[in-house]
């Protein structure tokens, strides 16, 4: 809560480094008391809102970099914290507030001390590096929510005002934006609520603010990052080849990534390279067996900072008490350079049905996550190290997890084997490309059918309301049964079976051949061979088939090809 006066004096002429670590915290710390709030704004009334958790997750992360070298100098620390978000973003929020991060960070770059003027241009930096991310963007969302707050920020500065108050007005802009976005998207007038992603911006510089003037938040425990066990570099079965996971941190001028990278890379043998940063830092993260020799090639190019080396071999067994985020589809198999593949494939799933499905159908490694539990940037890059293959097909099989997988594939030097992301964006579709993929096709050709396939595929999904809402012209009271078709909420009711045969009814064409129900966790199967049953008396020409998924809070995932 706030309220209580923190240790360092209010900022207002000027932001250095620590000012901007401090105000950050608190940020990260009033967004995590207040991001289930921030969850319950989804448009429709699902049970897996997650716009709150993803950009807590996310700025989680770029504190938790920042902190690992506190320093004056701000743009020092808005370096680390762009870094720290990047690699930590995860779900379609979390990716944008990470370009928002990433574009305030650019202007106060070299900084040692941000004015005002210097605050409002890095808002304004930050809104257009975030417009630019997005491939369409929206008007009536967490954009516009940021662009206006922006000029307001700018506009700030040249009346006189100091860092607080060109936070304070950015705020109040964002507030008044955000209270317009239900009149900008028809969806959120309808459902009631206010823009989510909009809403975690500003619950996040609210809290930045309560920074600046000194204010103290705390965090609830609840509302802490969970322990942050990324998916496994290595699967635990497979033979490490390269056994310290060496990490540092370089300081100094005109500092190259990619000459450092280079000098890496001629002085030891290594996987799952990460170097990444700019002229005064550069991050590094290697697999090697020689990371003397890492250091030593590295000191040249200015000092060593959080130096970290751990034994993978030493780590197995606190991975396997926690469990793993990958799944290996051959973990039995140790891996050598002799059986480096051509293409590999990284599919990401919730419900350990869905994942055997997945494997079985050639996914090399599943990453688990989904609706709830987004994966971050730097899950599906170690995901792809993982993968051991030349090229890399990532299924993200989520709406809110394409943006990731792309951002991921985009990163200089976060992964050196070349990333192809096949935006399918439900279970059913990342089936359909893996059943559409030839193991002696060329990748090209593979992308190709792939992305054809997700496109056939239509998808169903029975899950329940969690609160009162409208969409779609249905009301929707909370614990209603409700039926998505292809992300449009088409059905409501009170009995499962009687919904998904509803929604059914509406993605029926006369062209359907195969439809297939995937039940979840906590559903019998003889109740699913039930609704296959009904289905199949009402739509003779179509086969059906009923497998088990063990997805949580869905019923019923249901594909019509």
């Amino acid at each position: 809560m706030a309220g209580a006066k923190h240790d360092r004096a209010p900022v207002k002429s000027g932001l250095d480094g620590h000012g901007l670590i401090d105000a950050f915290a608190s940020g990260v710390a009033w967004l995590g008391e207040n991001k289930s709030m921030v969850d319950s704004l989804n448009v429709f009334p699902v049970p897996d809102g997650d716009t709150g958790t993803n950009m807590y997750l996310t700025v989680s992360a770029a504190l938790k970099e920042a902190q690992k070298s506190p320093t004056s100098n701000v743009g020092a620390a808005a370096d680390a914290i762009a870094i720290g978000s990047l690699m930590g973003a995860r779900g379609n929020s979390g990716v944008i507030l990470s370009q928002l991060v990433r574009g305030f960070a650019k202007r106060l770059h070299g900084l040692a001390v941000a004015s005002p003027s210097d605050v409002g241009a890095a808002f304004l930096e930050a809104a257009n590096v975030a417009y630019k991310a997005v491939m369409k963007p929206v008007e009536g969302t967490i954009l516009t929510v940021a662009r206006m707050g922006a000029r307001a920020a700018v506009q700030a500065a040249r009346d006189g005002r100091d860092v607080q108050g060109v936070f304070d007005e950015a705020i109040r802009q964002g507030e008044i934006t955000l209270s317009k976005t239900p009149d900008m998207l028809p969806a959120l007038k309808e459902a009631g609520v206010v823009d989510a992603g909009g809403k975690g911006l500003v619950v996040f510089m609210q809290g930045f603010a309560m920074g600046l003037r000194g204010e103290a938040v705390s965090a609830r425990p609840q509302a802490q990052a969970p322990v942050d066990v990324r998916p496994g570099l290595r699967p635990v079965q497979e033979e490490i080849r390269f056994r310290y996971c060496t990490e540092f941190i370089i300081r100094g001028d005109r500092l190259n990534p990619d000459s450092v990278r280079s000098s890496i890379l001629s002085a030891a043998e290594g996987d799952s390279v990460l170097v990444v940063g700019n002229e005064t830092m550069v991050k590094v993260h290697i697999h090697t067996n020689s990371p003397g020799r890492v250091l030593d090639t590295c000191i040249a190019h200015g000092s060593l900072h959080e130096i970290d080396i751990d034994n993978m071999e030493d780590q197995h067994e606190e991975f396997e008490s926690i469990g793993e985020s990958l799944k290996p589809a051959a973990a039995n198999q140790a891996l050598t350079p002799a059986s480096v593949k051509d293409v590999g494939v990284i599919a990401v799933a919730a419900g350990d049905g869905v994942e055997k499905i997945l494997m079985s159908l050639g996914a090399d490694f599943v990453v688990t996550g989904g609706q709830t539990m987004n994966p971050s940037i730097q899950d599906i890059a170690d995901a792809v190290q993982a993968a051991h293959a030349r090229e890399v097909i990532v299924l993200p099989n989520n709406g809110n997890v394409v943006l990731t997988a792309r951002k991921a594939s985009e990163v200089p030097d976060l992964v050196d084997i070349k990333m192809h992301v096949v935006p399918s964006k439900t279970i059913p579709q990342g089936l359909a490309a893996l059943l559409a993929m030839s193991p002696s096709a060329p990748v090209g050709e593979n992308i190709e059918r792939m992305s054809e396939a997700i496109k056939r595929v239509k998808t169903g999904e029975i899950t329940y309301a969690v609160r009162d809402s409208a969409a779609n012209g249905l009301d929707i009271r909370e614990h209603d049964i409700i039926g998505l078709f292809d992300g449009d909420l088409k059905a409501v009711g009170q009995d499962i079976s009687e919904v998904a045969s509803s929604l059914f009814a509406q993605m029926h064409s006369a062209e359907d051949e195969i439809a297939t129900i995937l039940y979840g966790a906590g559903v019998d199967r003889e109740k699913a061979e039930d609704l296959a049953s009904s289905l199949r008396d009402r739509y003779p020409d179509v086969e059906f088939e009923v497998q088990y998924g063990g997805q949580p809070l869905y019923y019923y995932l249901i594909s019509v090809e």
